[in-house]
C-alpha cells in the first residue's frame, strides 16, 4: 500500500514523501514491534483470570459486534487522554511527530505504551471479553486506521458522519491552531460528536502543518521516544516545589511549572521550515538500500521469535535498535557516520556468530561480514567526494 502510495504521489506530482521522514517513522515502528517482542506484561489475561465477574462465549456474534464498537469507545478515551495529559502525550507524541502525512505515518508508533495504555482496557477484562476476541478487536481497530493515514483522499459524504476517514483523522494531526486535539477516534468517529471533540477538515481555512507544536527534528528513533519524557524530567529536576515534580505528570499537556518556565503563547507554526537535514542522492540511496535489508531482518525476526530463546529476541531487538540509529545517523549527515557504519556491521557480525548456534547458519556469518566490509567501503567513498570524510 505505501508503494502505492508513492507511485500515486508522483504520478500527482504531490509531495507528500520524503525518504528521511518516511525511514523515520518506518523506524519508530520497527522499534515498537520489536520492543514488544521482549516486553510483553499479558496484563490483560491476568486481570481476565483473576477478575472477570462473567465470561461471555467466543464464539457468539453479538460478543464480537459488542467488542468492536466498546474497544473503539475506549480506545477514544485512551487517544483523547493521550493528548490531554503529559505522561500519556509524552508517549503518545511520536505518533506525531513525523512533519509529513502518509502510509508511514500509521506505522509511527510509541514503544513505551505498554505501561500505560492497558489501563483502558480494564473494564473489557472484567465484564469478561476473552482475551482471543480483545486482541483480534485491537488489531482490527489499528489496522483500520492505517488506510486513513493519506492526502490522496477527499471527503466521503455521508461515511464522514459515522466513521473516521482520511479527511477527518488529517484533522486530528494537524497541529494549526482550530485543529488542535480534535478527531480521536478509532473506527467510529461518532464519539468525537457526542463528546464535542469534532472538527471538519476546512478547505477554505489555511493550509495543514503536521508535526507537533515541539519539532523532534531528529531522524534517531530512541530520541524520538525518549524526548518527551526528558523534558518532563528536565522540568521535575529544575522546579524547586515538590508538589510540581510529583504533579506535573499528570497535569494537562504542555503544563510547565511557574519557577521553571512562564505559560507560553501558540508558536507560528507557519515560522519555520520542516526538518530536511541536506544530503546527497547517493547518500540516500545508500540508506534506502541498508533499510530495505534492516526491515527484511526486522520481519525474518518477528517471524522465529516465537521459536527462539527469550536472549534471542533480546540481543536482536538490541541489535536492530542499534541499526535504525546509526541509518538515522547517515540521513542527518553526520560526519561520524562512518564510524557509526563501521560498529553497526561488527555488533551485527557478533551478534550473527552469536546466534549461529540457535538458528543462524554460518555461511550466513560470513555474507554479513562481507556485506560489511562491502558497505563500509561504499560509505567511505561517498563521504570522501562530498569531503566528509
Amino acid at each position: 500500500m505505501i508503494l502505492i502510495e508513492i507511485i500515486a504521489t508522483m504520478v500527482r506530482k504531490k509531495d507528500y514523501y520524503r525518504l528521511n521522514d518516511g525511514i523515520n517513522s518506518l523506524s519508530c515502528g520497527v522499534l515498537s514491534i520489536i520492543t514488544k517482542l521482549v516486553i510483553n506484561l499479558g496484563l490483560y489475561t491476568l486481570i481476565y483470570n483473576s477478575f472477570s465477574v462473567t465470561t461471555l462465549p467466543a464464539e457468539a456474534l453479538w460478543v464480537w459486534i459488542v467488542a468492536v464498537i466498546f474497544q473503539d469507545f475506549l480506545y477514544y478515551w485512551n487517544h483523547r487522554i493521550g493528548h490531554e495529559v503529559n505522561i500519556f502525550w509524552a508517549s503518545h507524541s511520536v505518533h506525531h511527530q513525523s512533519e509529513e502525512y502518509n502510509l508511514t505515518t500509521a506505522l509511527r508508533q510509541t514503544s513505551t505504551s505498554f505501561f500505560l495504555s492497558w489501563i483502558f482496557y480494564v473494564p473489557m477484562a472484567l465484564l469478561g471479553f476473552p482475551p482471543e476476541v480483545f486482541l483480534t478487536v485491537s488489531l482490527l481497530n489499528l489496522l483500520y486506521q492505517f488506510w486513513v493515514h493519506t492526502r490522496h483522499i477527499p471527503k466521503l459524504g455521508w461515511y464522514e458522519w459515522f466513521f473516521v476517514t482520511p479527511s477527518n483523522h488529517r484533522v486530528h494531526h494537524a497541529k494549526n491552531r482550530e485543529y488542535l486535539d480534535k478527531n480521536y477516534g478509532g473506527i467510529f468517529i461518532l464519539w468525537d460528536r457526542f463528546f464535542k471533540t469534532f472538527k471538519e477538515e476546512d478547505d477554505n481555512y489555511e493550509s495543514i502543518r503536521y508535526g507537533t507544536i515541539k519539532p523532534l527534528r531528529s531522524w534517531n528513533p530512541v530520541w524520538a521516544n525518549l524526548s518527551p519524557f526528558a523534558d518532563l524530567f528536565r522540568d521535575a529536576r529544575h522546579t524547586k516545589s515538590w508538589k510540581e515534580k510529583l504533579t506535573l505528570w499528570f497535569r494537562h499537556t504542555g503544563y510547565r511549572p511557574a519557577d521553571v518556565a512562564s505559560p507560553s503563547d501558540m508558536p507560528d507554526i507557519h515560522a519555520y521550515v520542516n526538518y530536511d537535514p541536506v544530503v546527497s542522492t547517493v547518500v540516500k540511496i545508500y540508506a534506502g538500500f541498508q533499510y530495505a535489508l534492516l526491515l527484511i531482518a526486522t520481519t525474518a525476526l518477528i517471524g522465529v521469535s516465537h521459536t527462539t530463546s527469550y536472549g534471542f529476541d533480546v540481543l536482536w531487538t538490541c541489535v536492530l535498535t542499534f541499526n535504525v540509529v546509526a541509518i538515522g545517523a547517515v540521513l542527518e549527515g553526520r560526519k561520524s557516520c562512518q564510524i557509526a557504519e563501521s560498529i553497526r556491521f561488527v555488533v551485527v557480525a557478533l551478534a550473527v556468530i552469536f546466534s549461529a548456534s540457535q538458528l543462524i547458519p554460518l555461511w550466513v556469518v560470513w555474507y554479513v561480514l562481507g556485506w560489511g566490509a562491502g558497505s563500509v567501503i561504499w560509505l567511505t567513498y561517498i563521504l570522501k567526494q562530498q569531503h566528509l570524510f
